[in-house]
């Protein structure tokens, strides 16, 4: 992805991954990766909605899922609020 390249956004294991590991997909499902940085969350909900008014598909967020390693609620809800506004 050009936006990892540019560190816009960064996901799993940067150092063992040139542009580190941003998703992965399974059949009609897809997992994306993202390293604790609100602001880079913020971008790629920026990126996710562009690709919705360019292909005119809709991403169907109550059927998605938000999972945070290691990290306390309160910062959970501060990735949860960008991905829900």
């Amino acid at each position: 992805m050009k936006v990892a390249r540019q560190g816009l956004i960064t996901g799993l294991l940067p150092e063992v991954v040139d542009g580190s590991i941003i998703s992965l997909q399974y059949v009609d499902d897809t997992l994306l990766f993202l390293e604790n940085n609100l602001e880079k969350a913020g971008t790629l909900k920026w990126l996710l909605t562009i690709f919705e008014h360019m292909s005119g598909m809709k991403i169907n967020y109550d059927k998605s899922e938000l999972l945070t390693i290691g990290l306390d609620v309160d910062s959970t809800n501060c990735f949860a609020r960008i991905f829900l506004l």
